[in-house]
């Protein structure tokens, strides 16, 4: 018998029809879900259809695959959750509730995994994964940052207090330009020295021409995500690049020795400093803008206090929280089911604060809670902890050199805490077009860790 070992980021045996339909339905989902819904799903659909043809003819790989598993409870607890509310619970709102199981069966799990799936059937995840995200990044471009521009109401972002939003809206702007600038910081190594065995021209001017047009790609992103005036895009970007920053000092702490990587932090910490520097001002003002009303939070004695705020914008978010944890805590393990339970608690009348206002409660933790209770958010931090233990698991089993699969596993564990924090601000999980976003930066490191058991060594006789 001969061993015959898989290539670490292909699939094999590989099928040519399968290979190009799953990169033709990456490539369409990262690329035209901007500009079209309607093909974004599609090429959802062509992933789904991907995702069992894989799963029969890799059962018995795919299923060693802890991540795997995790991702099928959620789906199977949301269905199971929805049926019990909608046939036993609340039968007088079945409707609502069969509308909200078939929303959250299409939020967080399932399209990752979708996409994790396609990409291990391209035949070469890291690859296509990366490609995946530079693509989006023009679809971003193409679709909808040129076709909004404004000169003069970006300069009135810069230099007032107006809001840019690119023609995204304000938390989809501030979440996608964030999500944009980490992974551009985390390949920089990988784009001034390329990859360990192809690497670039490393001249002095070759390394200065690309560290140029780098720092104006970071600068271009900082503005973006200054002009977007997301406190909580801010809040999220600032987490995730401090998480960053411990962690790659720790694993590349010899290499910080270096004159020229010392260098090149000074620059970027100069670079991050005199941007703070030049928009204190606004960030202070956006910053002291709730103050008060900060405080009056700070200051609360029983959750009900949140009823009576002064601040309207702040008392209304308080109001959906504590309603929410107030929801929670009637039913802490499973929830109210998976309806939208806004419009449904007769149990617990709205609170006046909250009349006549959206269906959700802005803080897409207490929304998860609220409905689907303590095992659906258990799940989804598990979902979450599996996408970072994969990831780091790639860290420690890559060289030093394999700086785009290094630059890609720091792009996810940067990503988590980013898209964690912001789901404190805001409810965007069932958005497609924020599907879209957080589904491509989560599903490598799924892919990486179902391609891990699919392509293990295999013995042939």
């Amino acid at each position: 018998m001969n061993g015959r070992a898989m290539p670490m980021n292909s699939i094999g045996p590989s099928q040519g029809g399968l290979r190009y339909a799953a990169i033709a339905c990456v490539y369409v989902f990262a690329f035209l879900s901007p500009l079209s819904i309607t093909l974004g799903q599609l090429a959802q659909f062509g992933m789904l259809i991907i995702t069992a043809l894989v799963v029969v003819r890799h059962w018995q790989d795919v299923i060693r695959s802890p991540v795997f598993w995790i991702a099928a409870a959620f789906i199977v607890y949301v269905l199971l959750r929805g049926l019990s509310a909608a046939f036993i619970e609340q039968p007088e709102l079945s409707s609502e509730h069969l509308d909200g199981t078939g929303t959250w069966v299409r939020i967080l799990a399932l399209p990752v995994l979708i996409l994790a799936m396609a990409l291990v059937a391209t035949g070469d995840w890291l690859r296509h994964a990366v490609g995946a995200l530079v693509v989006m990044a023009l679809g971003f471009l193409f679709f909808e940052i040129l076709p909004t521009w404004s000169w003069e109401d970006f300069n009135q972002a810069l230099t007032g207090t107006f809001r840019y939003i690119f023609g995204m809206g304000h938390s989809r702007a501030a979440l996608a330009m964030g999500a944009m600038l980490i992974g551009l910081l985390m390949f920089v190594p990988a784009l001034l020295l390329g990859n360990g065995d192809q690497p670039r021209a490393r001249g002095t001017w070759a390394i200065a021409f690309r560290a140029s047009g780098v720092l104006v790609a970071v600068v271009m992103l900082l503005l973006a995500i200054f002009v977007t005036k997301s406190r909580t895009g801010w809040l999220s970007l600032i987490v995730a690049l401090s998480v960053l920053a411990i962690l790659l000092a720790w694993h590349f702490r010899r290499e910080l020795r270096r004159p020229p990587v010392m260098a090149g932090l000074l620059v970027l910490v100069a670079l991050f400093a005199s941007g703070v520097h030049f928009a204190w001002d606004e960030i202070e003002r956006r910053a002291m803008d709730r103050a008060d009303a900060i405080g009056e939070i700070l200051a609360m004695e029983s959750l009900e206090d949140a009823w009576e705020f002064e601040d309207g914008n702040v008392g209304a978010r308080g109001a959906y929280k504590v309603f929410a944890i107030q929801l929670w805590l009637d039913r802490p393990m499973t929830g109210w089911g998976p309806g939208d339970p806004y419009h449904m608690m007769a149990e617990r009348p709205l609170p006046p604060v909250l009349e006549g206002r959206s269906g959700h409660f802005h803080d897409a933790h207490v929304e998860l809670l609220s409905r689907l209770g303590g095992i659906g958010y258990a799940l989804m931090i598990a979902f979450f902890i599996a996408i970072i233990w994969e990831a780091f698991r790639q860290v420690r089993a890559r060289p030093r050199t394999d700086r785009v699969g290094l630059g890609l596993a720091f792009t996810t564990i940067g990503f988590v805490p980013f898209m964690l924090v912001a789901m404190l601000g805001t409810y965007f999980l069932d958005s497609f077009k924020q599907i879209h976003l957080y589904t491509m930066f989560l599903a490598p490191m799924v892919a990486a860790a179902l391609a891990r058991h699919i392509n293990a060594p295999r013995t042939n006789g």
